[in-house]
């Protein structure tokens, strides 16, 4: 499954949580309780990813503090792996108050809904999308990789105190471990991780909890996890739980719980929402405009005389259609009587919806006839972000510029007129 920064910063205290824990236990005759659930979890994943053809994981996450719940979320995404179909139902408890998030995706669309007032957006995937699989091995990525070799290392003597328990054709982890049998370094690496993924600075204002600011200790981690006869881990439960004081010197237990369940493998079913009916708000994804855009955007040519700013012209943008997620317009210079350039630069520019999977590529030809890229964005709701003569490099999820000219400014403001 892929990973953006925060929930691989999650998963990867989850992960050394469950590793944590069934390293507290042993069965010499099973072997290593680290090593199995390590080769299980990889199993698992592998098999998800690349030999299922469908299946439903459910996952409830309960944040505590001094055994109050303050935060609870539980999370039912069907995957259709055959069909790269994905339906994501979510329930979320935040200072008692339930919020519902419902989305959909497959290889032509993405659709959420908004329950405030029931209706709908469909964003039209690009085209380049559309071979994208919706889930990705973790264990294949370098950062988790890295990881694993640094979780190895730690483990040391604790693979000697391991337990796993057989139960007819299935496996069954089990591990609950305290302060005192937590090596000082493990226990101080964890309570990094749990203060920093679990207990950042948003959701200790949104859930309005005291932050955890010295003392901070790992107190317990306990949890259970079965691995059915096909290699796959079906269910687990696991918590974690640190004490640490805040900024007056009170000490908190803060406590996350986790269960999840793996299910429906090969007979769940995912299929898009019936729209019938419903408002719908449709847009293509990757272009942020539409038809209110068209119009005329400015800034302006300054130079410097006698050690005073002067306005010598202006640059212009004009976007003078916007269809089906495709930009056209033109771009020129005006400058004052006195001020004019040798070569005064001024071309129509284009964008293909299909092209980039990040930015709205315009497409021109310069006053030297060399076919050139550019990109173009919203900034500050009504105003553009423009850039001329760049290389697109969305391998390393940017683009770089290629154009020396110094002062040019790539904001452009919006004229009313």
């Amino acid at each position: 499954m892929k990973f953006n920064k925060k929930s691989t910063m999650f998963g990867i205290f989850i992960f050394g949580a469950m590793i944590l824990v069934t390293s507290g236990f042993a069965d010499a005759a099973l072997g290593s309780g680290y090593q199995n659930l390590k080769k299980s979890l990889k199993t698992t994943t592998a098999k998800l990813v690349d030999d299922v053809d469908n299946f439903s994981v459910g996952i409830t996450a309960t944040l505590k503090v001094d055994g109050k719940i303050y935060s609870e979320e539980t999370t039912n995404t069907k995957f259709d792996i055959k069909n790269q179909a994905e339906e994501t139902r979510t329930i979320q408890l935040q200072k008692g108050n339930h919020v519902e998030y419902y989305s959909y995706s497959d290889k032509k669309q993405y659709i959420n809904k908004n329950f405030e007032d029931g209706s709908y957006n469909v964003e039209e995937r690009q085209k380049s999308r559309k071979n994208t699989r919706i889930i990705q091995n973790p264990f294949e990525e370098e950062e988790v990789k890295d990881v694993e070799r640094i979780v190895d290392a730690f483990i040391g003597s604790l693979e000697n105190v391991i337990q796993v328990e057989q139960s007819g054709k299935k496996k069954m982890y089990l591990g609950d471990i305290g302060d005192s049998e937590i090596p000082p370094l493990i226990n101080a690496i964890s309570s990094f991780a749990f203060k920093y993924s679990i207990l950042d600075d948003y959701t200790i204002k949104t859930l309005n909890i005291p932050s955890p600011k010295s003392n901070v200790t790992l107190k317990e981690a306990s949890g259970k996890a079965v691995e059915n006869k096909d290699g796959i881990i079906e269910s687990g439960i696991f918590s974690v739980s640190m004490s640490a004081k805040d900024d007056k010197g009170a000490e908190h237990v803060y406590t996350l719980e986790l269960s999840m369940d793996i299910k429906g493998i090969n007979s769940t079913v995912v299929v898009a929402p019936n729209l019938d009916g419903k408002k719908v708000t449709y847009s293509k994804e990757g272009c942020p405009f539409d038809e209110k855009y068209i119009g005329k955007y400015s800034n302006n040519i300054v130079e410097v005389k006698n050690n005073s700013f002067v306005k010598v012209g202006e640059r212009i943008v004009e976007i003078t259609s916007v269809k089906e997620g495709n930009v056209k317009g033109k771009y020129y210079e005006v400058y004052n009587k006195g001020y004019e350039p040798d070569a005064v630069r001024s071309f129509e520019f284009s964008s293909n919806h299909n092209e980039s999977e990040f930015y709205t590529i315009l497409n021109y030809t310069d006053n030297n006839g060399k076919k050139k890229k550019g990109t173009m964005d919203s900034t500050n709701l009504q105003n553009l972000y423009v850039a001329f003569d760049i290389i697109i490099d969305e391998e390393n999820g940017g683009y770089s510029h290629t154009n020396d000219e110094e002062n040019f400014n790539n904001e452009f403001v919006r004229v009313f007129e």
